[in-house]
């Protein structure tokens, strides 16, 4: 009944949100139509399956067997439209879909789908190529075609991306070498704040909800605010179809090294310019193994989702209101072993000491050192037409649940987060001047709180106080296109107050007022503010011959995270005690990025050099003091950070041998902090230098087949060692050099009559000599203990292993 009720409540918000807003329509009782025909530029033939989609209202079509498309129910307004088709390089055009009811388009045969793609992580929809910053777009295509656990691993080998990682499940990002709070996550513009300052879980993100996604590399991206300083990784999910019709998919998925079993069912549709979506999902892995630990005990998961969208499409512009809700119960592994190397259970389990094959092998995430996470979001964005402009209003709610499990169901450390995001943005275009004003205010408002201590024996843990946080900015960019140049500049202001409350305890670690007798101060009360300013102006120019330039400046500023400032407690998924510092000071950073590209009928090739500085860099520095058997960390600030490097990709995609791609990414990322002695030279954590290459053949589609789109690939991934290392007190290790090879095959089974895919198989298998490798991001590796002691990871062989050969099975089923 309760169920019913809200659902109800949700039908009357949309149904007011359809009649609402009735100043902005313009005088016409009809909406807007748009449709079309695509072709074949050098034969003229129709082509069947391409994708038109306009980004900004997340709405997409594709054409029947005549190469005909038809887009119904679209509001007012100058949009960007592009157009995608398997083997022909996807086309972007500016439309005005107040005053154009057609728009045909012909697409060159290629290889190399990412010429010109549209981006919108920015807040200002351009390309690719346009752009004054680096940009990667990774597209459905490539998320379909690869392997993933988490959302994370759909963008970790693009240039200059990594992942930190503490098993399959648990995934953080990096970007030219920084991650944690200073990579923005965003999942339909939502900011992800659910512990994204850990790194013992994961981006709480259902990596079936992603359809494509955009990652800026470098803090230019002024409408997000301190929380990009170093890019901004956009997932985004799937456009909604056109008026009239409902689409959908099923996906299954199976991996034979951890058992990871995947399903999603997605549904939408539109009526009338009433759109919905429903997304479910679930994943669950056992154990994963790998040639030196075998099967690595605490490294199972498992998780359920669910999303919701609800809006309309009206003649003033759209209105979508999102619910979705996440349950995640992970395992993290803390390398628990006896004298001879064999895993170990933390505590006797029903009488054994040791796991069992059986143990391994079961997807019951519920043993000693496990977390349940939960993420709860509703997000409600609207974009109304005001004159020439759009006014974007965005708010929502999102509560982040954290539980460290002692054993069973009880957590020594329980974390409730919740936020309230909030965005109002509007931007102008001239009619034929090329000037684009974007300007706005948005931030977050944060509250936390610590979850009621477990039953005795048990000892709770409190790693962060009760706080508030209150984040405001506000910014303006402006953007100026010529011919062939396009110039963007901005300004951001942002200031943060957070406020913590005091928490003393007493002898048995439970929460008593202040001052009690006998207690202990666990965390001071404090009240800090921090404000700054950052900024970028930057350009790319298109040279002769498909070749293009890019250069951008950019002043970066973030204010201290909550765990940077008051951290005082075991961090029992990282095995270490992290101390805060509340004198922390914000760091202030500088940018230059300076990129080249040339897209060209046979090569593609993008290479983007940066140099960052930056004041008052913060990090966990270990001390050589232990607590329990744990490394305590301490919070401090160096004066100067330098961080510089290279990152870029070459695609070898030739005219004339259409079944043949080679794809290479390459990253390479260079840290020093001046005047530091030698074990305190470098930050910890940059990323090896590592390279990616794949060769794919494509087989030529025969007159009629069931079979299209098949193809084989095979690549590999090459990391450098890392020797450029913080190695003060074994803070972080030296990597050895690895190389693994990958494979894979995928191929679409379709009506031959009417071009309509029946399914789409894609088969991989990574690491695929089964090679024994640590990456230099497996936080992993540093864990140790014997029989429960904690022991320190002096050399990279003593941790636990990267995942070793895995088979994957990925079937989608639409319709």
């Amino acid at each position: 009944m309760g169920i019913q009720i809200r659902l109800h409540k949700l039908f009357y918000i949309v149904f007011f949100l359809s009649t609402a807003f009735p100043f902005c329509a313009k005088a016409t009782s009809r909406f807007n139509d748009i449709s079309g025909k695509i072709t074949d530029k050098a034969t003229g033939a129709a082509i069947a399956g391409a994708t038109i989609s306009i980004p900004d209202l997340k709405i997409a079509t594709s054409t029947n067997a005549n190469g005909i498309y038809v887009l119904r129910q679209l509001p007012a307004g100058e949009y960007l439209m592009q157009v995608t088709a398997i083997g022909y390089a996807s086309v972007t055009k500016v439309v005005d879909l107040a005053n154009t009811v057609s728009v045909d388009v012909k697409l060159s045969a290629s290889n190399y789908e990412l010429s010109d793609v549209i981006v919108t992580s920015l807040g200002n929809t351009t390309t690719r190529r346009q752009a004054t910053v680096p940009i990667t777009v990774v597209t459905h295509k490539m998320i379909l075609e690869g392997v993933a656990n988490t959302a994370i691993d759909l963008v970790a080998s693009q240039p200059g991306v990594n992942e930190t990682t503490e098993g399959s499940g648990t995934t953080k990002p990096q970007i030219n070498g920084l991650g944690f709070d200073r990579v923005l996550v965003l999942m339909d513009g939502v900011p992800q704040e659910d512990f994204q300052w850990g790194d013992d879980h994961g981006i709480l993100i259902d990596p079936y909800a992603v359809h494509d996604a955009e990652v800026i590399r470098g803090p230019a991206s002024l409408q997000y605010g301190a929380s990009a300083e170093a890019g901004v990784i956009s997932f985004k999910s799937a456009p909604l179809p056109q008026d009239g019709t409902v689409q959908g998919s099923v996906l299954t998925e199976y991996h034979t090294n951890n058992g990871y079993l995947g399903t999603s069912l997605n549904l939408a549709g539109n009526h009338n310019g009433f759109v919905w979506g429903l997304l479910a999902g679930g994943e669950e892995a056992h154990s994963y193994s790998d040639p030196k630990d075998g099967y690595v005990w605490g490294t199972a998961w498992n998780q359920v989702s669910a999303r919701l969208v609800l809006g309309v499409n009206r003649l003033w512009g759209y209105s979508r209101l999102t619910l979705s809700a996440l349950h995640r119960r992970i395992e993290l592994p803390d390398g628990n072993r006896d004298s001879t190397g064999r895993f170990m259970f933390d505590f006797p389990q029903n009488g054994k000491i040791y796991p069992t094959m059986s143990d391994f092998l079961s997807y019951n995430a519920t043993v000693a050192s496990d977390k349940i996470l939960e993420e709860y979001q509703a997000w409600w964005q609207n974009s109304i037409n005001v004159g020439k402009g759009r006014l974007g209003l965005d708010i929502g709610f999102t509560q982040s649940v954290h539980h460290d499990i002692d054993t069973g169901v009880y957590g020594s450390g329980n974390l409730l987060v919740n936020d309230i995001p909030y965005s109002f943005k509007y931007q102008v275009a001239g009619d034929s001047s090329g000037l684009k004003l974007t300007t706005g205010i948005n931030g977050l408002y944060e509250f936390q709180h610590n979850g009621a201590a477990p039953p005795a024996p048990y000892v709770p843990d409190y790693e962060i106080p009760n706080y508030t946080n209150f984040e405001l900015g506000g910014y303006a960019i402006l953007e100026k296109k010529f011919k062939k140049l396009t110039l963007s500049g901005g300004l951001r202001f942002d200031r943060t107050d957070f406020v913590g409350d005091p928490m003393s305890l007493n002898d048995v670690g439970n929460i008593v007022p202040v001052g009690t007798p006998g207690s202990t101060v666990q965390f001071t009360g404090f009240n800090n503010t921090y404000s700054g300013f950052s900024g970028s102006i930057g350009a790319s120019y298109q040279l002769p011959d498909d070749n293009y330039v890019k250069l951008n400046v950019a002043k970066s500023y973030r204010a201290p995270a909550i765990n940077e400032l008051t951290s005082n407690g075991l961090n029992i998924g990282s095995n270490l005690v992290d101390l805060g510092n509340i004198h922390l000071k914000a760091e202030q950073g500088y940018q230059v990025d300076l990129a080249y590209g040339y897209d060209g009928n046979d090569v593609s090739v993008e290479a983007d050099g940066f140099y960052n500085h930056i004041s008052n860099f913060i990090f966990a520095d270990r001390t050589d003091s232990l607590s329990g058997g744990f490394p305590i960390y301490q919070y401090l600030s160096t004066n100067t950070a330098i961080i510089e490097g290279i990152s870029g990709f070459l695609n070898i995609h030739p005219a004339a041998a259409k079944w043949l791609e080679i794809d290479n990414r390459f990253t390479y990322t260079y840290s020093h902090i001046p005047n530091a002695s030698d074990s305190t030279r470098h930050l910890p954590y940059i990323p090896a230098p590592h390279l990616h290459s794949d060769i794919k053949f494509r087989l030529n589609d025969a007159s009629n087949s069931v079979f299209t789109g098949t193809y084989l690939r095979f690549g590999l991934q090459h990391d450098w060692a890392q020797n450029n290392v913080y190695s003060a007190f074994y803070t972080e290790l030296p990597s050895a050099q690895y190389t693994i090879f990958n494979a894979g095959a995928g191929t679409n089974l379709v009506n031959p009559k009417t071009g309509r895919v029946i399914c789409s198989l894609y088969v991989n298998c990574t690491n695929l000599t089964n090679v024994a490798y640590a990456d230099h991001l497996n936080l992993a590796q540093y864990f140790l203990a014997y029989n429960g002691t904690p022991v320190t990871v002096t050399k990279q062989s003593q941790g636990v292993y990267n995942m070793g050969r895995n088979i994957s099975f990925k079937l989608v089923i639409p319709f």
